[in-house]
């Protein structure tokens, strides 16, 4: 039995919303179900679980139109997905789908699918609680138990895992999930990817990148479960997402101008693809005539974050003898009956944030 876990679309959200490019990412979550369901096409698979929050906001008729037209494609694979029973959910808990989706509204559901042969125990409960997943039983005694576990935080499992395997080098063989009765418990309500209980449990995350805490490749898994032996063969993660969120980090010294910090910036983005969104963080001593501001990044660039950590590499004694009888002057003074070197790393900085401050107003 193939299956692909997809999970979190949140279709209808716009990331970075704030951008000019907010409305592209927007479109770009709805190009991930039309992406996994390409893949549903091309890997033939048996089964899709979409699992999480497919829509950020209560979907109205028109967006589940667009799913229903999608899951058209593929009447051979029986899609499962969930639902709340509550009032914001009213068009989804009463629309139409064909007859290969399956829509879970209570907070435990068991169903039964002959072909392929699949047990399956859905849960969406209030409280985090493993006794209903571990009380399963088969019904069919030939059929594959599969447990979708829809909006559990992956903090929650880690640390079961976490306590589990801190008891003995024995226990830490096991774990609370792997010790569950099914071949593949899939998960959902986490934007970033994880695999636990030896590979047979899985959060996906979200197929594109929500926010610029989401870094790192964004898809689905594809995975293979033995009908005989009941076992997972396979399970492999298949990027989809169209771009990445990317930390750059750059080390200043005062030897590297404005010109050079510009033209490395954009040497650092252009290799890893400007179709990508950056957070860039900048550190080091460096030449107070080099600034770092918005003026260093072209328009086209995607940049969410820019963190200047660097500090003026300034000559205090020259600057001293220049203003003797004003503020900045005194201020110096204050930190230089020292010697420099003496000062502790937070005295550094706040003489260097202060000089910088009193010069940027002396200019104003």
């Amino acid at each position: 039995m193939r299956f692909i876990h997809a999970a979190d679309l949140h279709l209808g959200m716009i990331p970075d919303a704030q951008h000019p490019w907010g409305r592209e990412r927007a479109n770009a979550l709805f190009h991930s179900a039309e992406k996994i369901v390409d893949l549903v096409l091309q890997e033939n698979v048996d089964a899709l679980f979409l699992m999480g929050q497919i829509f950020h906001l209560p979907p109205l008729q028109k967006d589940l139109e667009y799913l229903h037209k999608l899951f058209q494609k593929i009447p051979f694979c029986h899609v499962f997905l969930f639902c709340k029973k509550t009032e914001e959910n009213y068009f989804l808990r009463s629309f139409s789908f064909s007859e290969n989706v399956h829509v879970f509204t209570e907070e435990q559901s068991k169903f039964y699918l002959p072909e392929p042969e699949m047990e399956i125990l859905a849960l969406q409960e209030k409280e985090f609680s493993f006794s209903a997943a571990e009380s399963f039983s088969l019904e069919h005694g030939d059929a594959i138990p599969i447990l979708l576990w829809n909006e559990r935080k992956a903090e929650e499992f880690l640390s079961l895992e976490k306590a589990q395997n801190s008891e003995n080098a024995i226990a830490a063989k096991e774990s609370p999930l792997a010790s569950l009765p099914f071949s593949y418990i899939a998960l959902g309500g986490e934007s970033k990817r994880s695999v636990f209980a030896n590979g047979k449990a899985a959060f996906p995350g979200s197929p594109e990148p929500l926010s610029a805490e989401n870094t790192g490749e964004h898809g689905v898994y594809l995975g293979s479960i033995h009908p005989i032996t009941k076992r997972l063969e396979s399970l492999s993660f298949f990027p989809i997402s169209t771009l990445q969120y990317i930390s750059l980090y750059l080390q200043l010294d005062p030897s590297v101008g404005q010109e050079a910090l510009k033209q490395g910036l954009l040497k650092k983005i252009e290799e890893r693809g400007k179709q990508n969104i950056y957070k860039i963080r900048i550190s080091g001593k460096r030449d107070p005539e080099t600034k770092v501001d918005p003026s260093l990044f072209p328009k086209e660039l995607r940049i969410v974050e820019c963190l200047d950590e660097t500090l003026p590499q300034y000559d205090f004694y020259a600057l001293y003898k220049e203003h003797q009888q004003d503020i900045l002057g005194f201020f110096i003074r204050s930190y230089l009956k020292n010697d420099l070197e003496d000062l502790s790393s937070i005295e550094k900085q706040s003489l260097f944030y202060g000089v910088s401050a009193l010069l940027e107003g002396g200019k104003s």
